[in-house]
């Protein structure tokens, strides 16, 4: 469709933002298809929405990335915006016209997030609540990355593959840490992480091509709208068995660095307005917990 030039699209592109920004999230994205200039003009306007909405001081997106046996022990983790590919702007702040793409591009983009190490306060590791601590080869997060958050997973001989459950929230912090006013699930899933997936991602450890970035991200739900892109080390200091059987896989141990985590960009724009929107009973003390433990 062509914009009329006597109409709407005849308007410079600051008026066209200043009407759309009263537009939510949601009504924007089924305008996109209407012209080019109300494509660019929204993404400019979705592109500050974000911007704003991962600077934003109260509201944090936080983490949760563990096998499912180490769920009451392994902490939430803070995410840094790292950015939006397909969303930069030009001199004038405003998404050009001849760099925007088809207009189904905007439901392709993701936004990229750094998972961040745990405070030094909190521990990488904490108690089982039944006592003790996991058996070793331990499952959960240690600290062996200077930027990285990084996890330790085992798969004996007999293991095909290890589970990993991902859980995304958009918060809103509290008056302490881990106490959040509200909460807004972006997205929860299982990741299947195979024996045969690890082997090559370490033996293609010097590969920094497009498509070996493309084969360490590893979606959690079957749309595609959460990932975490991962770099895999083995581990070395766990001694190989003395005997195994010819017909066995041997026991191997690895360690996941959290690179980045991947989140759909309609889907978190939809998640981020649904957060600033969501009512709170301010006359409530209430609040909700989000993590197993709180130190």
């Amino acid at each position: 469709m062509v914009a009329d030039p006597t109409g709407m699209g005849a308007l410079p592109s600051e008026i066209l933002i200043s009407i759309l920004s009263h537009f939510l999230t949601r009504d924007l994205l089924s305008l996109t298809p209407t012209c080019h200039l109300f494509h660019n003009v929204i993404l400019r306007i979705l592109q500050c929405r974000l911007l704003e909405a991962a600077s934003h001081k109260d509201h944090k997106l936080i983490l949760e990335c563990y096998h499912p046996s180490a769920k009451f022990y392994t902490p939430y983790l803070h995410c840094a915006y790292l950015g939006t590919a397909g969303l930069n702007t030009n001199d004038e702040g405003i998404c050009g016209d001849e760099t925007t793409g088809s207009l189904g591009k905007l439901s392709k983009l993701y936004s990229y997030f750094r998972p961040l190490k745990p405070d030094e306060n909190r521990r990488a590791l904490r108690p089982h609540p039944a006592g003790g601590w996991p058996a070793l080869p331990p499952i959960g997060l240690v600290d062996k990355h200077e930027r990285f958050v990084c996890q330790d997973i085992h798969l004996d001989s007999h293991e095909l593959f290890c589970q990993l459950v991902t859980v995304t929230n958009l918060v809103k912090l509290g008056p302490k840490p881990g106490v959040f006013k509200s909460s807004v699930n972006i997205g929860e899933g299982l990741t299947r992480v195979w024996r045969d997936w690890l082997s090559d991602r370490v033996s293609c450890c010097d590969d920094l091509g497009s498509n070996e970035r493309e084969k360490r991200l590893l979606w959690s739900d079957s749309g595609n709208h959460v990932g975490m892109r991962m770099n895999v080390e083995e581990r070395r200091e766990i001694p190989p068995p003395i005997m195994l059987r010819s017909d066995e896989d041997p026991p191997v141990s690895y360690t996941l660095q959290y690179e980045e985590l991947a989140i759909r960009t309609s889907q978190l724009l939809l998640m981020v307005e649904q957060s600033f929107y969501q009512k709170v009973n301010s006359s409530s003390k209430s609040a909700i917990v989000i993590g197993s433990w709180i130190d």
